[in-house]
């Protein structure tokens, strides 16, 4: 006759229903994306730039110059120190040079500023500018950026701007953008790709410093999701909201790595450098108003903001949120969900909390994988605690049912059967019967003195009452110790350790457990007017499981140890020692034992046998 497949129980079914159910209320709050939860998603999204590491061409050819406060003859730094620095630059004959500073105010004709549009004048120059809160007309225009029709509503905008001298904007190559948005907090995390001032558009500082570079036609920003798209040459970035991009910040060695000092480069060093390079100048002094607090950093340099975007501009690849991302988080989630709950009811509770932390850390890890490879920003961490959370929920609902059904199955089967073998049955009921195994066990055998001497001298209910007291005791003692209670045969205790489940160290458990029995029922002896307790003690393998008919079926073990234990206890009689071990436990035992000699055992022969020192 065959098996037939097991039907899920209902607590299984109503675990993996509220698995599911909890999977879509948390998918239904991912995919409506409330205010808390973007400022959730921007800090996760922070630690995920953070920890995995950058495109590969991350730091081609940035090279950043900061401006301290003194100038190389030890005076301060001035606009004619500016001017040196940027003859020096020049000379190097870099790719493009980018100003992190604008040269606004003191724009007479004076020698400084003559120098300085010179030195501007012979290398392909971004000058920056400011947005302003005061109205004024817009700086030179140039034609460094096009706009798809649709998009300037979109971009930050100002109606006016801190702009540098006119002679050093006709004497660059481009003008840019050096605002940098915070959030809440006033963090930054992202660089508009341009704005507009007073109605016309202009780059962020990396994007122009890029374009002029790379010799690239004017950028255009075009309709998209999100904040729409950035075209720059060949490449296409997707843009934020108000088309802004990301930047992912440096740790504070690799900025060092890639920064000059303008002194150094004032006295000739670092040319080699320079050549060839993207150069970007600034200062990282905190009173020239540069500095900006980050995500890993109250004072980032701006920049080393517009290297840290630059090069992932290079790269092809910055980190970017789709607008459709929190759908499809949610519709994961709820695949996911579906998932955890079918392993919920068709598998054990620890199997399907293994298998819903398994969906969880694909999920994490998938999201880091997507990420490095393309630059998107999918939420590792919400959808796979949203997932963990619901299956184990459902495994512990189930937990929660299954122990409810084991107490009553326990109340009802515990005065029949051992309770490691209850809770086998509990766990799963389709086993009618266990099935035989072999394994090493250490049996212990106890029995009464005197005990039917005893029963002939007291009415019923004294001797049940006393023998209650008298099995409390000893029970209590072998399931302290580890050991399965096999059966209590009228005044005897067959006990078994290392059974039904491992129990390391079971030889020296018994021992132990003897010693108690001895110490806890001496006790009871005077109270109770009961006999000494004579034990038993031998290891050895065993057959264990059910034997009997299909009506009435007994848990027990099979073996010559188990045999041996109980004529042990029959031996103390005439040995005189209260507990006698047999020769196999005795070569295990780690307490101190001491030898009885041979003594012939009936239908073992001459055993050596030992008892407790």
């Amino acid at each position: 006759m065959t098996d037939r497949p097991r039907r899920p129980s209902g607590r299984r079914l109503r675990a993996g229903g509220a698995v599911l159910l909890l999977s879509v209320l948390a998918a239904l709050v991912i995919w409506a994306s409330p205010a808390g939860l973007d400022d959730w998603r921007d800090r996760v999204f922070d630690r995920l730039i953070l920890a995995l590491p950058g495109p590969a061409k991350a730091e081609t050819g940035v090279v950043v110059v900061d401006i301290g406060a003194l100038d190389e003859a030890g005076r301060p730094w001035d606009r004619a120190a500016s001017a040196r620095l940027a003859a020096a630059i020049a000379g190097a004959r870099p790719a493009a040079v980018g100003w992190d500073i604008v040269f606004a105010g003191n724009c007479g004709d004076a020698p400084a500023n003559r120098a300085l549009a010179a030195a501007m004048a012979q290398a392909p120059t971004v000058l920056g500018m400011l947005l302003s809160p005061v109205s004024s007309a817009p700086p030179r225009p140039l034609p460094d950026l096009a706009l798809a029709a649709g998009v300037q509503p979109g971009l930050w905008a100002a109606p006016g701007a801190e702009a540098p001298c006119p002679a050093l904007a006709e004497a660059a190559g481009a003008l840019a953008s050096l605002s940098l948005p915070g959030d809440a907090t006033a963090r930054v995390r992202a660089v508009p790709a341009a704005v507009v001032v007073a109605g016309a558009a202009y780059p962020s500082l990396p994007v122009a410093v890029l374009r002029l570079a790379g010799a690239l036609p004017n950028p255009l920003i075009a309709p998209g999701a999100g904040g729409g798209v950035l075209h720059l040459g060949a490449a296409s970035y997707p843009l934020g909201e108000a088309a802004t991009l990301r930047f992912r910040p440096t740790p504070a060695q690799a900025r060092r790595d890639r920064t000059l000092d303008a002194v150094a480069v004032l006295t000739g060093e670092g040319g080699e450098r320079l050549r060839g390079a993207v150069v970007l100048v600034g200062s990282s002094l905190p009173q020239r108003g540069g500095l900006r607090p980050t995500v890993t950093d109250p004072l980032y340099p701006s920049v080393q903001i517009a290297a840290d975007l630059l090069r992932d501009l290079q790269a092809g690849r910055v980190p970017w949120r789709p607008d459709a991302a929190a759908g499809a988080e949610a519709l994961a989630l709820v695949a996911g969900g579906v998932l955890a709950a079918a392993m919920v009811v068709a598998l054990s509770p620890l199997r399907a909390l293994a298998g819903g932390l398994g969906l969880a850390l694909l999920w994490f890890g998938g999201a880091g994988v997507v990420h490095a490879a393309t630059g998107r920003l999918i939420d590792p961490v919400l959808p796979a605690l949203a997932l963990l959370v619901a299956a184990t929920a459902g495994v512990l609902g189930q937990a929660a049912a299954s122990h409810r059904a084991l107490r009553a199955l326990r109340g009802r089967l515990g005065q029949l059967l051992p309770e490691p073998v209850v809770a086998r049955l509990a766990d799963d009921p389709g086993l009618l019967r266990l099935g035989g195994e072999r394994r090493q066990v250490t049996a212990l055998f106890t029995d009464l003195e005197g005990f039917s001497a005893l029963a002939n001298s007291l009415p019923p209910e004294v001797l049940i009452e006393r023998l209650d007291r008298y099995f409390a005791v000893v029970s209590a003692v072998i399931l302290r110790h580890g050991g399965m209670i096999d059966k209590i045969v009228g005044d005897a205790v067959h006990a078994l350790f290392n059974a039904p489940l491992d129990q390391p160290d079971h030889v020296e458990a018994a021992l132990a457990a003897a010693a108690a029995i001895q110490a806890e029922t001496g006790t009871l002896r005077a109270v109770l007017g009961l006999g000494r307790t004579r034990i038993g003690i031998e290891t050895g393998p065993a057959i264990l499981g059910d034997v009997g008919s299909g009506a009435r079926i007994d848990y027990t073990a099979h073996g010559p140890a188990v045999n041996l234990a109980a004529r042990l206890q029959e031996a103390g009689k005439a040995l005189g020692p209260a507990v006698i071990i047999g020769p196999a436990a005795a070569a295990a035992a780690r307490s101190p034992l001491r030898p009885l000699g041979p003594v012939d055992i009936r239908s073992f022969g001459t055993v050596e046998l030992f008892t407790l020192a």
